[in-house]
């Protein structure tokens, strides 16, 4: 049982190290070497743990969602209502803690490598029904079935959409001009009288400073980091 947890937790920093080299250098420059640089081991101690780059990716897009969902969990519990969880999810996809130009870089390299893959096709689709899920299940509180379904839809490509803009523009958006552009969206997808809109600013404030507060801390990091 000690050995297997020892095992686990060298997995999760490889993890980590690789998803930081990817960060840093961009996929192609990626290599096993410098993941164990940046982990602090040798390469042949990363080969043990991942037999080539290839496992080393799919380790990569896990570690990437993961984060994303970890964010999502600790907002969550913040969220009273069903406005709130709405924007707990968008919060959590843009937040300043991992919505910025080195990362959306990198998630752009990741994405080329999704339809080369079976794996890492795998984990997206999980990924992308995961989001679906938790949109529709929100939107459902304020739009019939068949309506709830589409605009949750509308908004996980608006949500990719903003994600790869980000990498590839010279001047990607910022964490706030991100959120801003789900806001339109919400605002033309959901009813916005004068009573909704309020309702959706508030909630906005509260989700975001709960952010700002929590997803910044040293202690969330250092917990995300063990994962």
């Amino acid at each position: 049982m000690q050995t297997k947890s020892i095992r686990s937790i060298r997995r999760a920093e490889l993890s980590r190290a690789a998803f930081e080299a990817v960060v840093r250098y961009g996929l192609r420059k990626t290599t096993l070497e410098k993941v164990g640089d940046l982990a602090g081991v040798s390469k042949g101690v990363v080969l043990h743990h991942f037999k080539d780059k290839s496992a080393l990716l799919e380790a990569v897009f896990r570690r990437s969602n993961s984060v994303l969902t970890a964010s999502l969990v600790e907002l969550y519990r913040h969220a009273d209502s069903p406005i709130e969880r709405l924007w707990a999810i968008i919060i959590a996809n843009f937040s300043e803690a991992i919505y910025n130009r080195r990362v959306c870089q990198a998630w752009v390299s990741l994405a080329a490598e999704i339809p080369h893959s079976t794996q890492c096709q795998r984990i997206q689709t999980v990924c992308n029904a995961r989001i679906h899920s938790n949109l529709r299940h929100e939107l459902k509180h304020f739009l019939n079935k068949e309506d709830a379904e589409k605009s949750a839809r509308q908004l996980g490509v608006l949500i990719d959409g903003i994600w790869i803009r980000g990498g590839l523009n010279a001047t990607p958006l910022s964490s706030n001009s991100a959120i801003a552009e789900m806001e339109y969206a919400l605002f033309k997808l959901l009813p916005s009288d004068k009573d909704s809109i309020e309702k959706h600013k508030k909630a906005r404030d509260k989700i975001e400073n709960v952010a700002k507060i929590l997803l910044n801390s040293n202690v969330y990091k250092e917990s995300t980091l063990q994962s």
